[in-house]
């Protein structure tokens, strides 16, 4: 197999930057090192080795309704349930 020869550029904070060189240094890993060990473990697993949960547009959507306070609202568990019910028989 023969390898690619990538060059990538992050940004990131200067605190962020340092601490994570601080706890490579303690590893005596380099920031490389930690990119290829983050590809290899993707690649081994078909998976991220951490969770990251990106919301659909759906999600989004009803997330702007309620910052934006358009959300119904009910005074009992009763009227929530009676709207609930009423849209699946639409």
């Amino acid at each position: 197999m023969s390898e690619v020869k990538i060059s990538a550029s992050a940004s990131v904070d200067r605190q962020t930057w340092e601490k994570v060189q601080a706890v490579l240094e303690c590893h005596y890993l380099t920031i490389s090192d930690a990119l290829y060990l983050l590809m290899q473990n993707i690649a081994d697993e078909d998976d991220l080795p951490f969770s990251c949960i990106i919301p659909g547009p759906e999600t989004i959507a009803a997330m702007e309704e309620l910052e934006n306070g358009s959300l119904p609202t009910f005074d009992s568990v009763a009227e929530l349930m009676a709207d609930l019910n009423s849209d699946e028989e639409d």
